[in-house]
């Protein structure tokens, strides 16, 4: 299992820019093409603004942690608000609230929601490379 670096940010669209530049250098480490880190950071960055759009209880902190196991790259998005799944947002309900579920899963592999120790996590995986067939 590839080490887990992360970072922890205020819940706010201040820390929006913090989590972009952590996910910008940590794709330039791995070397990640240029079509996949975008994908992957318009994926958190929707899921981050939907988190701080749609919250119910003010989440105090963000955290967004990254590893990189073999051919894939795991993130988890975890708040400290209220239970709330932004993977269920329709835009075509609310054009207020940006692309929507189906587009986030477009863009990464894997995406999931749960709930657990008071937190809110949403867990994304990205493959480096597509798996043949």
């Amino acid at each position: 299992m590839g080490k887990v670096d992360y970072i922890v940010v205020e819940a706010s669209y201040a820390g929006l820019e913090l989590i972009s530049s952590f996910i910008q250098k940590k794709c330039a480490l791995t070397n990640l093409s240029f079509k996949k880190t975008w994908e992957l950071m318009l994926t958190i960055d929707e899921i981050c603004s939907i988190i701080l759009t749609c919250k119910t209880n003010e989440p105090n902190i963000i955290k967004v942690s990254w590893q990189d196991i073999n051919n894939t790259i795991k993130i988890e998005i975890m708040d400290d608000g209220t239970p709330f799944n932004p993977l269920t947002i329709n835009p075509e309900e609310d054009d207020d609230y940006g692309f929507g579920f189906n587009l986030i899963k477009e863009m990464v592999d894997y995406v999931e929601y749960k709930r657990e120790n008071g937190y809110n996590i949403v867990i994304i995986k990205k493959n480096r490379k597509k798996w043949k067939k």
